[in-house]
Order: structure tokens, then sequence, then C-alpha cells
């Protein structure tokens, strides 16, 4: 399998590239709820976006550099939100409610972002981007643990990681179900998944 190059090629040092860059990201993620990331091509996206391809691969090689900006952008988003909730759950503990917030706030942040749904799904399906949701799941751990101490002291380090670890995990395949099924339930199915994360957690 070939690797693909994740590396932008290049940074855009002036305001006019920074809107280049911005159009190629923003076509990208609309594009890829309508045509799928293995329907999407470089020569698309630029027909979408009104430039030339020597424009596009001035800043990135390929596609998977494009959506990999994009993912990382959306990672950066989601994983704030949780470090919000990991100080709201430091107070409350891990009731229902609090994690059917997590995971309710989780959801509309999918949501708002362009492409978002796309994107989530795309870094569960694809190899090569797969590295950015595992880096970004492990790294939320740990701040989580750090802003969880009696947590952490009652089930020890090692432990508490686990758990965490499994909690992010569930968590993110019940929002990607959420946001992928509009025929779901989505309050009853937050609860659901709320109700386990804290039989799991406050065990």
């Amino acid at each position: 399998m070939k690797i693909e190059s994740l590396e932008p090629r290049a940074k855009p040092s002036q305001s006019r590239a920074e809107k280049t860059v911005e159009r190629i990201l923003e076509t990208t993620g609309e594009m890829l709820e309508t045509h799928g990331f293995e329907k999407l091509t470089t020569n698309k996206i630029c027909e979408a976006a009104s430039m030339t391809p020597p424009a596009l691969y001035r800043y990135f090689p390929n596609k998977y550099a494009i959506v990999s900006k994009l993912a990382e952008r959306l990672m950066e988003l989601q994983n704030k939100d949780m470090v919000y909730w990991g100080v709201k759950l430091s107070e409350t503990g891990f009731t229902a409610d609090s994690l059917s917030g997590v995971l309710k706030s989780q959801v509309q942040i999918t949501r708002d972002f362009p492409g978002g749904t796309a994107i989530l799904k795309t870094l569960y399906a694809t190899p090569q981007l797969a590295e950015i949701r595992l880096t970004s799941h492990r790294e939320t751990t740990e701040a989580l643990a750090s802003l969880l101490p009696d947590f952490k002291k009652r089930l020890g380090k090692k432990e508490a990681l686990r758990r965490l670890r499994l909690a992010i995990e569930i968590g993110n395949s019940v929002i990607e179900m959420i946001v992928e099924n509009d025929e779901l339930d989505e309050r009853a199915t937050i609860r659901d998944a709320a109700e386990i994360i804290e039989f799991y957690l406050a065990r």
C-alpha cells in the first residue's frame, strides 16, 4: 500500500495565500459530505474551488494532506471541548447528566464543522489517517486524567488511563453513529451511552 504524504508543502505567509488555503479546506470539507473520500480528487477540488491544480499543489501534495489538516482542526475543537468538560466532571463526578452534556456537545461540534461527519467517518475508514484520531484520543485521555486527580488516585494512573481511553472510544463510536443516522433517536441514544459510561467510570 502506497503511503501518502500528510504534510503540507508550504505554509501560507501572506493574507492572499491564507485565503487560498482556507478556500481549499472549505471546499474539501463540503465535497467530502457529497462525494465521500474515495471519490474525492484534487482535480474535483480545484474545479469546485475555481483554482488551478498548481495553486493547490503549492500547499498540499494530495487529498490525504488536505483531509489531514481538516481532521486536525476538528480534533482540536473536540479536544478543547473535552478539556472544558473535564473541569466540569471534576466538580460533578461521572453523572449521566454531565456525560450526556459531553456527548451532546461533541455531536454538535462535529455537525457544525464543514464536512465534520465525513471527516469522522474517513478517520475510521482510512488507514493512512488513523494516527490522527489515535493521537488525538491519547492526548485527550492524558488531559482528562490530569483534570481528574481523585479518579486517578482512586484507581491508580494506569487503570485510570485505561478506563478513560475506553470511555473516549465508546463516546466517539456513539458520536459517529448519531451523526451518520438521522433516523436515530438522538436524545435516547446519548442518554443510554451516558448511563453506560457512568456505570463503567463511577463503579
